[in-house]
């Protein structure tokens, strides 16, 4: 669906800003059409990685770079003005507020992050996950007109708690069974529930004229 989004968006020579790039993907997507794209990680293994994936493709309209999209400003990562944000499983009302004052009047900003259903089961919400109303009002508080949002869920079925855990990665099942949430999935499991709610919001904003000088 976020791939859909991206084939409604004429990227040809916009300049393009993929926050939490990781190795590269969606920066890889965007300079395939067209795009001038930094992307920009706090992973320097993954940046290694996605670097050299673009010198073995001969990528040359895309650069990776270090840093944390939470907390610097986007035009020290990309030259104004910013076209169009784009990212992954990488969101926070931090990246909304940097990105609506990174983006130029009318620049796209397309991402999928975690719905507010994602493993619901363990009866605990992420900070990174967000319902289609909280996340509106975010957008719209931002100077944002939502053009599309989406919701993309699936249920990951197992035969037992074991197969849960093999499907999930060890920092996962770690961090679950420190804050309790591995219990909550125990008990969903010993009720006959045995599945993990796999959701995703995928949205696509355009940014309103502002003016925030008095900031």
């Amino acid at each position: 669906m976020l791939l859909d989004q991206f084939r409604h968006e004429d990227f040809r020579g916009r300049r393009v800003l993929d926050l939490g790039t990781g190795e590269g993907r969606l920066a890889f997507v965007a300079a395939s059409a067209g795009a001038h794209v930094v992307g920009v990680d706090l992973d320097r293994t993954k940046l290694m990685h996605a670097r050299a994936y673009a010198g073995i493709r001969d990528f040359r309209n895309v650069e990776f770079v270090l840093g944390d999209v939470d907390k610097t400003p986007y035009h020290e990562f990309a030259r104004d003005p910013i076209d169009a944000v784009i990212s992954n499983l990488c969101m926070s009302a931090e990246i909304v507020w940097h990105s609506s004052r990174a983006l130029r009047p009318g620049g796209a900003f397309v991402f999928c992050c975690h719905h507010g259903d994602h493993w619901k089961e363990t009866r605990r919400g992420s900070q990174w996950a967000f319902y289609e109303d909280v996340m509106t009002d975010l957008l719209e508080e931002n100077r944002f007109e939502v053009t599309f949002m989406g919701v993309d869920t699936t249920l990951a079925l197992f035969d037992d708690l074991r197969e849960a855990e093999l499907f999930l990665r060890d920092s996962v099942v770690r961090r679950w069974v420190e804050d309790g949430r591995w219990e909550e999935l125990s008990d969903s499991f010993a009720r006959g529930e045995k599945h993990l709610t796999l959701s995703y919001l995928i949205v696509k904003a355009r940014k309103l004229a502002a003016a925030y000088e008095a900031e």
